[in-house]
């Protein structure tokens, strides 16, 4: 039976359907790879302004409550990197990732680079650019009732409420945020010196993942001056000539480039600030033309948002798929043997992504050397280390010359580069296995949000104030040169202050609710995917772990395979798990 057969559009012949917002920019790097390798496939729109992302029925289908998801028959990647590169794999024809082991991850170096910067990017879009278009075009009540039609969740409501009060940064964060976006498209002139490409000598996948949040920096008022930043300028309007990236462009970015190139968003910020009675005649008039503007900019006509029915969500179908099982690209790669270049870690004891890594080299009997980052002093927020991860994150690994950061590309390279017959494997060959793991560990990944405060909350502070930290020491407690905001940040650290999206209670809920997918993903299997542990399982196992130091245990009752998992990989882990 054809894909057209089964409900697909004419000229889909592989039964692709992708999950999609215009003006998301993770969404617009998996329609670029798509045109790339000359596909086509469907769409259902996922409009992110409404919270449809959070409704019931997309999460059913993307557990992490974001977009891209893309369906490739019955088959559901979600993730905008596992599905581009589930997509080579599928469709190997017109590869984007490069066959060079080194180029590879240094393609996943970029990709994880884009993730970091993104976080502190997608706040201050919230915070400069929905904030004021929610607010500017919707009562509270109005945005409220349109984030109800899609979830009841308290935390989404929390969120909703906090963007349109303009309140997810206070100014001081505002600043810090810009600073550090700046510093990041620095790091990108100084990377494009005297090369075209970000990776090699040709366009890549790192050009897909890289560029489309990039050209979206004057949205949030930073602006790529080709007098300040050359190559960069000169990189993007390269890209900009290719119709993968023309074509792929959204209207709602097209009409926030326009007004980016105004005063009138930074002072929408300001006036939508003021209260009601403040406001003057020609205040008025202006905001008028402004939401009217905006209307037109994201949509929804000169009537307003509406309350009226939108299109269900389409659940994914049978389509044409490759018969049975097929190799990831990796896989069938001749690898060079990696010869004598020693192994060093950058690592630190409390850290469960450290953990994990310092597991796996056990578990593949490979010798290493400690490089001890002591995070409870900020060594990895030093200038010495930051010039190893520029990202301030442990775990960090030197492979020879070569430098590596982000424990899932850590797991990954170490997977495909020792990856002998007398060595246990923790990727699989097979592709569609290989997109469930990268899925389980983005999901594992997507919940930083809530576990990253709750463990500077429970961890890291508990552990400051027994090794004797104090915040009227910290300029003297932490390692020389630590910038001042990490100062300030660990400050609130100790004094148990430091910043959450939602609050301490909200985050364990998202967290709970997360989990009750997991409980029963493992209700019918041993592992998350397959049959053995896999870089999933070790992922999460490091995660959960923590669960009873975060004040949030699994419960016997609801999460019943969850914690017969995990005495499971305590006991398979142990020897390795020192």
């Amino acid at each position: 039976m054809t894909a057209t057969s089964q409900g697909f559009g004419p000229g889909n012949p592989h039964g692709l359907l992708l999950y999609d917002f215009g003006a998301s920019p993770c969404a617009r790097r998996v329609r670029i790879s798509l045109l790339e390798k000359g596909l086509t496939w469907d769409t259902q729109t996922i409009d992110l302004s409404r919270l449809e992302q959070r409704d019931p029925d997309y999460l059913k289908i993307n557990p992490n409550g974001f977009v891209p998801t893309l369906a490739h028959g019955e088959r559901v990647v979600f993730e905008s990197n596992a599905i581009t590169e589930y997509l080579d794999d599928a469709f190997p024809e017109r590869p984007l990732y490069p066959d060079d082991p080194w180029e590879l991850a240094r393609v996943k170096l970029w990709q994880v680079a884009e993730a970091a910067m993104a976080k502190d990017f997608r706040t201050l879009m919230y915070q400069r650019v929905m904030g004021v278009v929610i607010r500017l075009t919707r009562s509270l009540d109005e945005a409220l009732a349109v984030a109800r039609r899609s979830t009841e969740d308290p935390a989404d409501l929390a969120w909703e409420e906090r963007v349109w009060r303009l309140e997810v940064l206070t100014p001081d964060e505002e600043v810090a945020f810009e600073a550090r976006l700046v510093g990041w498209i620095e790091k990108l002139e100084a990377a494009l010196e005297g090369r075209q490409y970000l990776v090699g000598d040709r366009f890549t996948q790192a050009e897909v993942s890289v560029y489309p949040r990039v050209m979206m920096f004057p949205f949030v008022w930073i602006h790529i001056a080709p007098t300040r930043f050359p190559n960069v300028a000169a990189w993007m309007k390269r890209l900009q000539g290719r119709r993968s990236f023309t074509s792929t462009l959204s209207e709602q970015d097209k009409g926030l480039i326009r007004l980016a190139g105004t005063p009138i968003i930074p002072w929408l910020q300001r006036t939508l600030r003021k209260p009601a009675a403040e406001l003057g005649w020609s205040e008025r008039a202006r905001l008028a033309l402004a939401r009217r503007a905006f209307l037109r900019v994201t949509g929804e006509g000169d009537a307003g948002p509406t309350p009226g029915a939108r299109p269900p969500i389409r659940t994914p179908r049978s389509g044409e798929i490759p018969p049975g099982r097929f190799p990831t690209r990796t896989s069938q790669r001749e690898v060079a043997p990696p010869g004598d270049e020693p192994l060093v870690l950058y690592d630190d004891p409390h850290s469960p992504h450290a953990r994990r890594i310092r597991i796996l080299l056990r578990e593949k009997g490979l010798a290493w050397r400690t490089e001890a980052t002591d995070l409870l002093r900020l060594a990895q927020k030093s200038p010495d280390f930051l010039a190893v991860n520029p990202h301030g994150e442990v775990p960090a690994l030197r492979h020879g010359e070569r430098v590596l950061y982000d424990s899932s590309l850590i797991a990954e390279y170490l997977e495909q580069n020792f990856r002998d017959d007398d060595r246990p494997r923790f990727l699989p060959d097979d592709a569609w296995e290989a997109a469930q793991v990268r899925m389980w560990l983005a999901l594992e990944a997507g919940s930083h949000k809530e576990l990253r405060p709750l463990f500077h909350l429970h961890v890291i502070r508990p552990a400051l104030r027994e090794a004797g930290a104090r915040a009227e020491d910290v300029d003297a407690w932490v390692v020389p040169g630590v910038a001042v905001e990490h100062r300030d940040w660990l400050r609130h650290v100790i004094a148990g202050t430091h910043r959450f999206d939602t609050s301490p209670e909200l985050a364990r809920g998202i967290l709970l609710k997360k989990l009750e997918g997991v409980e029963q993903h493992l209700s019918a299997r041993s592992h998350f995917v397959g049959d053995a542990p896999t870089l999933a399982d070790l992922a999460w196992y490091t995660r959960l772990d923590l669960l009873p130091r975060l004040g949030t245990d699994l419960d016997p009752d609801r999460h019943t395979h969850l914690k017969r998992w995990l005495g499971e990989m305590r006991d398979r882990f142990a020897r390795s798990d020192g």
